[in-house]
């Protein structure tokens, strides 16, 4: 019997746990070509909140009554494919349940390797390998400059802005609550952090960055950001790579081209799957410095595939710290 977290309806502003439904159902029949595994780790990450609207986006949405995505690591317990077997430990999009039937295609083996399984979920995974891109590919970090990561506890952010650190950036977070802004300087190293949500938030962030941002690393968007733009610097670099507190509904900004023109700044946005083939590259640099430890993660492990929605919906609403995991088996 398969337990699986479905799509029950789509959220209106905010998710809520009338948005999604429990339910038990048969594991049907293997074809030729396709496993079933046994999922034993399975990632929440802020992107799926935009796969729950129907709004278009750079991918299709989930469809009502389909079982919520995510990407997992698990077990292969039954096999119709000549590249896997029983016994092996695999990583692909298995979903929120206990059990998924996979065409042999869409999974990829994890060969045993001195270091947790749950890294090739957080930062040496996808979240991992979005930070890289962002941070190392369009920000750019140079000695001596300042870049500002905003979501700085998150999955993504955390490695974004540790990234700089390594650079030899001046680093500047950004978090929604004093106990985020303490785990992100004193934990990851960031040279500060800074809570918008202080009364002080605009006279603290000239404080701390009083020669401007040479690069920002965007994960929040709406009214933060809008603050942000008059704080780059000439030549300055954004890395547009989430948009989570403008939710369902679009925020419309209102930028100055000239301030853009002026000041001649680079704003791109990036899909990290846009980036595959370069995927296993960047991997493997990012478990070096884990190994090495000059990079540093935080996993929150919630047990039970019932608890996936609430983790999810508090990660969303900004409770969490660092990489949420949800242990099934």
């Amino acid at each position: 019997m398969n337990t699986k977290i479905i799509l029950r309806n789509r959220p209106n502003q905010t998710v809520t746990q009338d948005n999604f439904e429990c339910i038990d159902a048969d594991i049907e029949p293997l074809k030729y070509g396709q496993v079933l595994v046994l999922n034993q780790w399975l990632s929440l990450d802020p992107y799926v909140r935009g796969r729950m609207s129907e709004r278009k986006s750079y991918a299709p949405s989930m469809e009502l009554g389909d079982v919520v995505m995510g990407e997992g690591i698990g077990t292969v317990i039954n096999s119709q494919s000549d590249q896997f077997k029983a016994g092996d430990k695999v990583i692909g999009m298995l979903g929120w349940q206990t059990h998924a039937v996979m065409n042999a295609a869409a999974i990829k083996l994890i060969p045993e390797a001195p270091f947790s399984d749950t890294w090739l979920l957080g930062a040496a995974g996808m979240p991992g390998i979005t930070a890289w891109i962002g941070m190392m590919e369009i920000c750019k970090p140079q000695a001596g400059e300042t870049l500002l990561i905003t979501s700085a506890a998150g999955s993504v952010g955390s490695i974004a802005g540790q990234l700089a650190k390594v650079q030899g950036a001046n680093v500047v977070g950004v978090a929604g609550s004093e106990e985020k802004c303490a785990y992100v300087q004193d934990v990851l190293n960031f040279d500060h952090c800074l809570s918008y949500k202080h009364s002080s938030w605009p006279s603290n962030l000239n404080k701390h960055a009083p020669n401007g941002i040479d690069g920002l690393f965007e994960n929040v968007g709406g009214a933060l950001f809008d603050s942000l733009i008059p704080q780059m610097n000439p030549f300055s670099r954004i890395a547009i790579c989430g948009l989570i507190a403008e939710g369902i509904e679009e925020h419309f900004h209102s930028i100055n081209l000239r301030t853009l023109l002026a000041n001649r700044m680079l704003i791109q946005g990036f899909i990290v799957s846009d980036h595959v083939s370069r995927w296993r590259e960047i991997q493997k640099q990012l478990i070096g410095l884990l190994v090495e430890q000059k990079i540093r993660v935080h996993e929150k492990i919630t047990e039970g595939i019932q608890n996936a929605p609430q983790t999810f919906i508090d990660l969303l609403e900004g409770k969490c710290l660092g990489k949420q995991i949800i242990k099934l088996s």
